[in-house]
């Protein structure tokens, strides 16, 4: 999922882990020319929605923080 925020470019996706079978949500946030300032996962979730729903979460709470 793309999403804007704050002046932000927010970037979700989920990822199977092969191994646990556990969904990690994985979260990229872009400044105003495009470039990364930040990514990161959060913890391995059972649900893939659940997993992208917790990555904009924490995405919108690191830009919230700055």
């Amino acid at each position: 999922m793309n999403a804007g925020y704050k002046g932000y470019s927010i970037v979700t996706a989920s990822e199977r882990d092969d191994s646990t079978g556990l969904w990690n949500g994985r979260y990229r946030i872009l400044d105003d020319k495009g470039v990364v300032v930040y990514e990161s996962f959060v913890e391995p979730l059972h649900d893939e929605d659940k997993a992208d729903e917790a990555a904009n979460v924490e995405a919108r709470a690191w830009v919230d923080r700055q």
